[in-house]
């Protein structure tokens, strides 16, 4: 029993998976699961406790749900994601191991939208899980080195580290997780939680779509880039022209890869980067 845990999950109240991936939370046993609705939906999820909120948000309602629970450890699950047995008792276990992590991570397994396996997306996050698991825990530039595979569902927070750092950032919408991740690692690194998958991520047809992914990316790199140095830095200005460069700002990615190549020359090492440059350069 997990009974120092809550799971905070956020929904808009239309998703097909919502009963499942309460159920999958009350089977690990947590003090908790705190369901919090968007936008006034009537939703049915017995042995949870709801709260609602007239605004859509998903930020928002994951800050709402962690300042409604009274234990020293969240976690967090989506609305169209399932836990798996021993989720919540392995991280807890790992937190308290560990009193200088502010958050802990595992694994998730790729599936479809009718459950079925998603092998080519396993066998990439493994491999980028792997390089952390070596590491044995994740700072600031590993976060952003790595694209590091931490999914908001496969996570859980100290409740006072979380709230200390201000919790999610409403503005965000996409990436909210990236830029939360970083500012806790600010505090302590992050703790990668190795052995099986933690959760089921789903991919479907509802995910957040590409433009909005790039637009949060580039917000990201805005956001962090003032309180930056060395290489973490050399990373989000490359992080800065991919976004604008997968949001066909073809011309603000020239300019801003041409003023990273000022600050940064190193960059031209990195070939991504250098694609992004000879493409910008060559389109009008």
């Amino acid at each position: 029993m997990s009974s120092d845990v809550t799971v905070v999950v956020p929904t808009l109240g239309t998703s097909p998976y919502l009963r499942e991936a309460v159920e999958s939370a009350l089977a690990e046993r947590p003090a908790e699961v705190l369901v919090v609705v968007n936008g006034g939906a009537e939703v049915d999820v017995p042995g949870a406790r709801v709260l609602r909120r007239e605004e859509r948000g998903r930020s928002a309602a994951r800050n709402l749900g962690v300042e409604a629970a009274r234990t020293p450890f969240v976690a967090f699950l989506d609305d169209d994601d399932v836990a798996l047995p021993g989720r919540l008792e392995r991280q807890r276990a790992a937190l308290e191991g560990a009193w200088w992590a502010p958050l802990a991570f595992g694994r998730v397994r790729v599936v479809g939208g009718e459950g079925e396996p998603r092998e080519d997306w396993n066998r990439l996050l493994d491999r980028r899980f792997a390089r952390l698991v070596r590491a044995r825990a994740v700072s600031y530039e590993d976060v952003l080195a790595v694209q590091a595979p931490i999914y908001t569902s496969a996570t859980m927070v100290r409740r006072d580290a979380f709230l200390a750092v201000g919790g999610f950032d409403p503005a965000f919408e996409a990436y909210e997780d990236l830029d939360l991740y970083l500012r806790l690692a600010r505090a302590g690194d992050l703790l990668p939680v190795d052995g099986e998958p933690v959760t089921t991520y789903r991919l479907h047809g509802a995910n957040t779509p590409s433009p909005r992914l790039y637009e949060g990316a580039l917000r990201v790199a805005e956001k962090h880039l003032p309180r930056t140095s060395g290489r973490a830095r050399r990373l989000l200005l490359e992080r800065r022209v991919d976004a604008l460069w997968g949001l066909g700002r073809v011309a603000d990615a020239r300019r801003a890869a041409l003023r990273a190549l000022l600050e940064e020359p190193t960059l031209l090492l990195h070939p991504r980067f250098a694609r992004r440059l000879a493409g910008a350069a060559l389109r009008r």
